[in-house]
């Protein structure tokens, strides 16, 4: 996991690139969200943005199984994150750079840059806040069960014959 803490100045000044595979015991902020998955893999390159700014492209790809929110059963989800960020060497230029480029994303530049928590954060805004099916089991096999039985009478219409009845006079 060392391999994972490094100068991430220097990387993207290197133009370096970093591949593996992550285990979810190896994202514990990320496996307390999940029912199962597989590994995340992912893939770390530097480089320079169109101002010429060093960046890292961060690339992670992985399948999971969240609970569903209705029907609290699995429901697949399939992770495909790319995103790149600025590196900036102060954070009132990082502010006023996110300020005027609304799609940017920055990070500080930072000796000892951990991978593992950027992979972390990304993967958990990637996440859906509250993961439902578009449509659960239990609703349809609820609204299966709902055409097989008989209909009740609508007890306000039974109410509403019985007192018509006593209006006229029938017993």
């Amino acid at each position: 996991m060392s391999e994972l803490i490094f100068d991430n100045g220097q990387f993207a000044r290197q133009q370096r690139v970093l591949a593996g595979k992550l285990a979810l015991s190896d994202l514990p902020r990320v496996a307390g969200e999940l029912l199962d998955g597989s590994a995340v893999e992912y893939a770390l390159v530097g480089s320079t943005d169109r101002l010429q700014r060093l960046a890292l492209d961060l690339r992670l790809t992985a399948h999971f199984q969240l609970k569903c929110q209705r029907c609290l059963s699995a429901m697949p989800f399939e992770l495909d994150v790319a995103a790149r960020f600025a590196l900036f060497s102060d954070e009132d230029r990082l502010n006023a750079a996110e300020a005027e480029e609304e799609e940017l994303e920055g990070l500080m530049f930072e000796r000892e840059f951990a991978l593992l928590d950027l992979i972390e954060d990304e993967i958990l805004l990637a996440l859906p806040y509250s993961p439902t099916h578009d449509e659960c089991e239990s609703e349809t096999e609820g609204a299966v069960e709902a055409d097989v039985s008989p209909q009740k009478p609508n007890p306000f219409a039974v109410l509403a014959d019985f007192k018509a009845k006593l209006k006229r006079g029938d017993n």
